[in-house]
């Protein structure tokens, strides 16, 4: 749900984007500071990054449109995609007033994004009320890229979804994208159901105080039953059930080794 800042007189509309690791998140937000001018947006900030890869968030303010009777604020908040930090994620996709899903459309990374796309629907499905989706499929100037139709398709998205290609390392479609945000943002505002913000949102420093909480629970949460099948219609049910086989003889091969071990070993002792 948007804020309301008080102690700024502005409104505050969350931009949370997420995805896989790698897909391009973190870029999104550096090219906007390059098109953005200084005057108009905050500091990109980005605790305890590592090696490129953004362990917590990354942070960006943005002014948005001029509209009466106070200012709005766009928060763009970009999560980890690492699955192993998806306690981390969670907590701050089910803050989001407006998210923006980056695919990478590298052919080899289609798992990666599915799955990830399907933890976020899990997420999403934790709201009362629909999160507004922009669909960026991303790294379209690699070789075999996924088409955003097909991209579609895959990740079967509701008709009507906001979805575009984009090649955010060279800028493009960067700029397209968080205008789609920005549009959703204001439909968020007008419904006027707006909450005085939050002082673990208001700003990066605050943010990232809120996030280092959920260190004590790390594990916390469901696991959505579409993550755990993502792969199931691509899966060769033959060769699946094949494995299923071989793994459960495995088994039972290895229990009959472990009974005749204990048996020549009861029998040891006996004499």
């Amino acid at each position: 749900m948007a804020s309301y800042d008080s102690a700024r007189g502005c409104y505050v509309v969350r931009v949370v984007y997420d995805g896989p690791g790698m897909a391009g998140k973190t870029t999104n937000l550096r090219k906007i500071c390059e098109f953005v001018p200084a005057t108009r947006r905050g500091e990109l900030v980005t605790p305890a990054e590592l090696r490129g890869r953004t362990m917590f968030f990354d942070w960006l303010e943005v002014d948005g449109p001029s509209r009466a009777p106070a200012p709005i604020k766009l928060q763009l908040v970009s999560v980890p995609g690492q699955i192993e930090r998806n306690y981390r994620r969670r907590p701050l996709v089910e803050a989001a007033d407006v998210v923006v899903f980056v695919c990478d459309a590298s052919p080899a990374q289609l798992p990666d994004t599915m799955r990830a796309f399907a933890r976020l629907r899990g997420t999403m499905k934790l709201r009362k009320k629909p999160i507004p989706l922009v669909v960026q499929v991303n790294k379209q100037d690699v070789e075999g890229a996924i088409a955003p139709d097909r991209m579609i398709k895959k990740l079967k998205l509701a008709e009507g979804t906001s979805v575009l290609p984009a090649s955010a390392e060279q800028g493009t479609g960067v700029k397209e994208t968080l205008a789609l945000a920005t549009r959703h943002a204001l439909q968020v505002l007008g419904r006027r159901e707006l909450e005085p913000l939050l002082a673990e949102l208001a700003n990066a420093d605050a943010l990232f105080d809120h996030v280092l909480t959920f260190e004590d629970a790390p594990h916390d949460g469901p696991v959505d039953a579409e993550e755990l099948y993502i792969g199931a219609e691509e899966v060769d049910t033959e060769g699946a059930a094949a494995a299923a086989h071989l793994a459960a003889s495995s088994l039972d091969a290895l229990e009959a080794k472990a009974k005749r071990a204990a048996k020549r070993s009861r029998e040891h002792g006996a004499s």
